[in-house]
Parts: structure tokens; C-alpha cells; sequence
């Protein structure tokens, strides 16, 4: 037959279905026949030539062979050694999955197989009832770095992590950290990183430890394993262990010696932190303030008022207070900027404090901007989380208080801790700086004089000194403030109609007054309400009097013109010799 002959006729004399597939695509690879071409010649599919000239471009003879045909005569067993490895593997960890196996396997033999497949051939072959082997878990090897190379080497084996941590007995999202962090880092994750020098001690839960967290449980009951551990810093310096540390010695004293469990209540699920509408980029760019209802001592509401500083998170100024009113906040924001300068923009809540005129007058005149949070939407201003750190730091204290002068110790205690103990929004700071104190850094706001302060507050404040009967004079009215700060300097403060005297932010009297706008005076001061505070005089008094008999506002008489007395003229006297010259 010759090669002219139609391909339908040469085919018959194929005795192979290789050699068949060689000769539909050989003028293709030989001569550059076009697949459209051979197609018209052979009348095979154009699609099926194609992928025939492709696979033997790519894989040559082999690239033709019918894969389909080849499973009539495939192997029903495994070999030797990959039957023996199967085995071998059902023995460590019976659990092990199929698809395990199967990945296993091809890893280390490169022999391919399926799950199905060796189901079947353990059915057939079932292992005994397997006794423990005795082999060792993770936190058994000598060395921590053989521990976490083994983890890697059977993950790479194809184990599965829930195996894994099954094998070697360590949770699931052990062996996940250490999985990522070899992604990451490759075998210098697997090194040790001690992070604490080499004397440090093995176990750290030692009785005194214990004692000092039990210690601090109790005197900041609702705080949590990060405050314990800035409080503990300030104790203990260098030889603070570590949070987790600390967190084990918690639980061991919740456990053994019923220590209060901050954690108790339902927890809330976090939710996505949204963007701050005033986010301070820099030191002093902006203020937050605001007033909390702190706690109650005879009937009546106590207030924690506090101004914080944006970037930091420091308190500036801080007080606790009586009342909630103008003269309070005035107060606070005097001492703040008379210590830390001016800030770009002071951030408040709507409440009628902050929008009063007198507030606004004076943030207008020190050229500071307003800036008011949405209403009912309290997560915009920072000070928030400041008042949720007070409450575990320091409400146990405060409701144990049982004088005012008390309360206001305990604040000035945990603006002292709140300001020196590590703070969650420093946490992750490149340059060591962790409390607020720090971070603040002693920086200053916009500068301003004692003069310009004095000008603006002037018609709010001023101030008197002391006289030796603890009185002070305010115009022709002479007011009881402190006899124990005699010849000390004390603020007086007017608004609307009340009169506060105060000394270091401390309110010692309350006074109403009337004004008189025509004579731009005081016209009369009256309802007195002394406060009992740690400035009283330790002199005991000699006779001590009630409130009627104790007065203490004395107003002097009104200013008179003084009455000028005329002199009356001299009168001239008749001489004796004129009478007498007259008469003659």
C-alpha cells in the first residue's frame, strides 16, 4: 500500500494505538501541518488532534498513552514498604484520618493512591487493641527547640493540625502559632526568644508572690491581670513577671482564697473600633472633659471631674467636687492651664455645663475651639475610658469612704497610679514608653502668662489672703473662709449668684450674693455652707459656738462722706484805749 493512500485504509495496518495517535499528529510535528489540515485528512476531531500534538510536546511517547486504558491492569495492593509505613502510622495515632494517609504517604514515597483505597486495606488488615506506646508529648522533649521542629516536621509530612496536637498533647492553637510564625520566620522561629535574662526563675508562683497579688486584689478588686501588672511594676521594677504571670496568680487566689473575679459578669462581644471624630495627631491637640457621677455620702451625689490630654491619655487636673456646676469647671480648667499651657481644641459632651456662656467666653478669648460630641453617642470623647479605669481601680475605695476628705485622697491616689501605670493604648509603643506620664513627656501646650489667665478669669476670679481669724475681705463684707490657712492665699470665685472660696482645688465655703449693677458692687452675701477639709485649723477651739452665735459674715457700714466742720471767723475785740480816745 502506498503513503498516498487515503488514511482511513493506512490505519488499518496500525498494530498499536500509540502508533496510531504518532501518525495522525506526526505530519504536524514533522512538517508543520496545520491541525485544521490533518483533520480534513484523518477526519478526526480537530480538538482531539490538538490535545494529542499537545500532551506530546509536553510529555512525549508517554504524553499518548490512553490513561483511561491503564486501569484494567493497575495494581490492587500497596508495596512492601508503603503497606508496612501504613500500618506504622494506624499504630502511632489511631485516629489518624484516610486522607491523612493518603497525603502522607505520597510526601514521603511519592506513591499516589486514595482514601478509598486504603480504608479497604485496613479493613482487611485491622490493627490490635493498641496500648498506649508511651512515646513523648511536646512539653516532654529536653530541649524546647526539638519540641517545635517536631511540629513543623509532621506538619510538612502531611499531618494535620487537630493530629498533630493530639500526638504530641498540645492544644490546636499552639501548633497553629507555631505553624505561622515558620511561615514567617522559618527555623530562627523555632529558636528560644527569652525575653528575661538567663538567672530568672523557673517558678514564680512563690507564697510571698502570691501574698503580694492576693494583696492587690483586694485593695483594687475589679482590676483586671494589665492593671495588677502596672500596679505591680511600681512595687517590684525589673522583677515584675509577666502579665500571664500574674493572670495564673489571680486565678490561683480567686481558687484557693475566694479573691473577687472582675471577669464574673457577662463579658460583651467586641465590636469593630470606629474612627474618633477628634483624634489627636500630637501632644495637646486636644482636651477631653467630662464629669461622672462617682458616688453618693449622705444622701448626696459626689462628682469626679477630670481633664485628660488626647495624645497621652494623662490627667491633667483632676477633682472631686460637690456640685456639677460652672464654678467647678472653671476651677479645673484654671488650674490646667496655668500648668500645662493651652490646647488647640477642648472636647466635651453636650451637657448645659459646657455649652453656659461662660465656658464658651473663656475658650473664645484663649482662642481654644469648642468641640461637642454627638448626642447619646459617649465613645467620642476619650475620657470615657478613663472613667472605666477609675472604676476598677478605684470604686472600691470610694465606696468605702465615709468622709468627703476621704474621697477626695482617693482620687488624688489614682490620678497619681492612673497617670504612672502602664496604659492599653501605649502597649505597643516602639519607644518604651507605656504610661502616659511618659508619652506626655513633660510638653507643654500653647503658652500663656499668669497675667493673660488673670484677665480672662478676671471677672470669675481672684484672689485673698488669709487674715489670722481665717477671714477674708471682699469689698465692705468680711467672710468666713479657713482659720487654719491663715496667711495663705485663697481663690475666690463668683458666678451668677454663688460665691466659692477654694484653696489647691479645694472647696472650703459656699456663699450666695447679690450684685448691684448701677454701683457695680456687692450688695449682700448670706447663706454660708462651711466645708469640713483636711486644711482645718488642729487648734481646738475655746469656746465653741452654734451657728447663730458664730457669724460668720460681717458687713461693714456703708461708706459716708466725711462732714467738714467750718471754723467760725474771728471777731475783733474794742481796745481799751480806743473807748477811752472816743470818750475824751
Amino acid at each position: 500500500m502506498r503513503a498516498e493512500e487515503p488514511f482511513s485504509q493506512l490505519q488499518l495496518r496500525f498494530s498499536d494505538p500509540i502508533q496510531g495517535d504518532y501518525e495522525i499528529i506526526r505530519p504536524i510535528i514533522l512538517y508543520s501541518t496545520t491541525v485544521s489540515e490533518r483533520s480534513r485528512e484523518t477526519d478526526h476531531p480537530r480538538s482531539t488532534i490538538g490535545d494529542k500534538a499537545k500532551r506530546f510536546v509536553q510529555e512525549g511517547m508517554l504524553g499518548l498513552i490512553d490513561k483511561r486504558t491503564q486501569s484494567a491492569g493497575r495494581q490492587t495492593g500497596f508495596p512492601d514498604v508503603v503497606a508496612n509505613y501504613i500500618l506504622h502510622l494506624k499504630h502511632l495515632y489511631p485516629p489518624i484520618h484516610y486522607r491523612e494517609i493518603v497525603r502522607i504517604v505520597e510526601k514521603k514515597f511519592g506513591y499516589k493512591t486514595d482514601h478509598k483505597k486504603v480504608m479497604r486495606f485496613l479493613k482487611k488488615h485491622p490493627i490490635s487493641v493498641q496500648l498506649e506506646l508511651g512515646l513523648k508529648s511536646f512539653h516532654q522533649f529536653d530541649e524546647a527547640y526539638d519540641a517545635r521542629w517536631t511540629v513543623i516536621r509532621l506538619f510538612y509530612e502531611g499531618w494535620n493540625k487537630k493530629s498533630i496536637a493530639g500526638f504530641l498533647k498540645l492544644s490546636h492553637t499552639h501548633v497553629a502559632t507555631l505553624i505561622e510564625v515558620f511561615e514567617k520566620d522559618g527555623f530562627t522561629a523555632l529558636e528560644d526568644k527569652r525575653t528575661r535574662p538567663a538567672s530568672h526563675a523557673h517558678n514564680q508562683m512563690t507564697l510571698p508572690f502570691l501574698e503580694q497579688v492576693y494583696q492587690t486584689q483586694v485593695k483594687h478588686p475589679d482590676a483586671g491581670s494589665f492593671r495588677v501588672l502596672g500596679i505591680l511594676e511600681k512595687e517590684l521594677g525589673e522583677k515584675t513577671p509577666s502579665e500571664r504571670t500574674i493572670g495564673r496568680a489571680m486565678q490561683h487566689n480567686r481558687f484557693w482564697r475566694g479573691a473577687h473575679n472582675p471577669y464574673a459578669v457577662e463579658k460583651i462581644e467586641p465590636k469593630e473600633p470606629a474612627e474618633l471624630p477628634y483624634k489627636p495627631l500630637y501632644r495637646h491637640h486636644y482636651w477631653f472633659i467630662d464629669i461622672r457621677y462617682l458616688v453618693k455620702l449622705d444622701g448626696k451625689w459626689i462628682y469626679s471631674i477630670c481633664i485628660i490630654e488626647g495624645f497621652s491619655r494623662a490627667i491633667l487636673a483632676g477633682m472631686s467636687s460637690r456640685h456639677q456646676d460652672e464654678i467647678a469647671i472653671l476651677q479645673l480648667l484654671h488650674a490646667a492651664f496655668g500648668d500645662y499651657g493651652l490646647p488647640w481644641g477642648i472636647v466635651s459632651d453636650n451637657g448645659s455645663v459646657f455649652t453656659a456662656e461662660a465656658f464658651n467666653s473663656i475658650l473664645e478669648k484663649l482662642e481654644i475651639k469648642p468641640c461637642l460630641i454627638e448626642k447619646r453617642q459617649a465613645w467620642q470623647n476619650l475620657i470615657e475610658t478613663q472613667f472605666n479605669v477609675q472604676r476598677r481601680l478605684a470604686d472600691a475605695q470610694f465606696n468605702e469612704a465615709t468622709e468627703f476628705e476621704q474621697i477626695q485622697d482617693q482620687h488624688a491616689t489614682f490620678v497619681q497610679i492612673f497617670n504612672t501605670t502602664r496604659h492599653w493604648a501605649h502597649r505597643n509603643r516602639s519607644d518604651g514608653c507605656v504610661t502616659p506620664i511618659s508619652v506626655l513627656g513633660g510638653e507643654l501646650g500653647r503658652s500663656v502668662t499668669p497675667d493673660q489667665l488673670q484677665r480672662v478669669f478676671k471677672q470669675l476670679q481672684f484672689s485673698r489672703v488669709v487674715n489670722r481669724h481665717g477671714c477674708v475681705s471682699i469689698q465692705r463684707f468680711c467672710i468666713y473662709a479657713e482659720r487654719g490657712l491663715a496667711k495663705k492665699r485663697v481663690a475666690i470665685w463668683l458666678y451668677q449668684d454663688r460665691l466659692h472660696v477654694e484653696y489647691q482645688q479645694t472647696l472650703l465655703a459656699r456663699y450666695q450674693y447679690r450684685f448691684n449693677r448701677k454701683t457695680k458692687k456687692i450688695a449682700k452675701i448670706d447663706k454660708p455652707k462651711l466645708f469640713h477639709t483636711m486644711f482645718a485649723s488642729p487648734q481646738i477651739e475655746l469656746f465653741e459656738l452654734n451657728d447663730q452665735e458664730w457669724l460668720k459674715i460681717l458687713e461693714r457700714p456703708q461708706y459716708a462722706r466725711r462732714s467738714t466742720n467750718k471754723k467760725d471767723h474771728a471777731k475783733q475785740l474794742l481796745m481799751a484805749f480806743l473807748s477811752f480816745i472816743c470818750l475824751a
